[in-house]
């Protein structure tokens, strides 16, 4: 049931949190699929709803920096500091993974001791975060490994009943997953890439690790990180790599407007930005997946960008949505 967030729709949804239900809302990167973040049960029936793998862990999303003393544990001086010096960029799409207070039921964090926590931008999110009175866990809201879901319209599509409500916000204004960053070891580590990138973390914590430097180990504090993530059930793959077989029905994702090679004839094209702007790429990539997968092709082609600022976390996302089941 998809419901315009007004003041009675987010009380009404606030309520089912409280019951043990999920609610699907918005924030500004995807929609989020929450449950109170205490609540065990509730939790478990996110990862059964999802079928998401239990050693995959979950984002707990609150409404103010107050409330990480309810979900983290004896934060150090240096954790403290890092905090502050990230202020600006909470609310937001940045995600942050900390020791985790013993409160919080371990299957949140996959019997991790830490706990990935953000402060999103939208007001929808905010205040239902507000009116249920507690966090809520909350990873995207649709099937594992499939396609984000960036408006209300693919929740429905998706999960239906399975949710007691989606509150429409809108199309997600970012349109990609938030960056997470673990701030549980000496140095500041990108666990995941998002719209925040490594640049702008260095310019307020020094020195930040990139993905490529963090060990393996390390991996699952993080949703997200599968090798195989994001995907449409359509076989998809980078325009640029030979065709291995004849396929009748194809279509193109372009970022730009440049030509598409000649030895294409494909049945759609989708074009994100006439410009090449990444932001515009990002904000629309999980839709036009979404949509061309339910074009019924055989083959979905998809453009690159240079790995540099946001177009790192475009192309994390894509790695993975191409990458085989091996």
């Amino acid at each position: 049931m998809i419901l315009e967030p007004t003041a009675s729709a987010i009380k009404q949804a606030a309520e089912s949190i409280r019951r043990g239900e999920l609610v699907a809302f918005p924030t500004e990167t995807v929609y989020g699929l929450g449950a109170d973040a205490f609540n065990a049960d509730a939790i478990t029936k996110i990862y059964r709803t999802k079928g998401r793998p239990a050693s995959n862990p979950l984002i707990v999303h609150i409404s103010s920096v107050d409330t990480l003393s309810e979900l983290t544990d004896a934060l150090s001086d240096q954790q403290q500091r890092w905090i502050k010096r990230l202020a600006p960029l909470w609310p937001g799409p940045l995600s942050l993974v900390l020791p985790r207070h013993a409160s919080v039921p371990a299957v949140v964090s996959a019997g991790h001791p830490t706990i990935a926590v953000r402060i999103p931008r939208h007001p929808v999110a905010l205040e239902l975060i507000r009116q249920a009175g507690t966090p809520l866990a909350a990873p995207s809201a649709n099937r594992s490994n499939y396609v984000s879901p960036t408006c209300a319209a693919h929740v429905q599509g998706e999960l239906g009943s399975a949710v007691s409500c989606i509150l429409d916000g809108g199309e997600a204004t970012v349109g990609i997953e938030s960056t997470v960053v673990s701030l549980v070891e000496s140095t500041p580590k990108i666990l995941r890439l998002g719209s925040i990138s490594k640049e702008t973390l260095e310019q307020l914590l020094g020195t930040v690790e990139a993905p490529d430097t963090v060990a393996r180990s390390a991996v699952a504090l993080s949703p997200g990180m599968g090798l195989k993530h994001y995907s449409p059930r359509t076989p998809l793959q980078y325009v640029d790599v030979p065709l291995a077989t004849q396929h009748q029905r194809i279509g193109v994702i372009r970022f730009d407007n440049r030509s598409i090679p000649s030895s294409l004839t494909p049945t759609v094209v989708h074009t994100l930005s006439q410009r090449g702007d990444a932001e515009e790429v990002a904000h629309k990539l999980y839709a036009a997946l979404r949509e061309l997968d339910e074009a019924g092709l055989d083959l979905i082609l998809i453009d690159r960008c240079a790995r540099t600022g946001l177009g790192a976390a475009i192309m994390d996302r894509l790695d993975r949505a191409v990458a085989s089941d091996r």
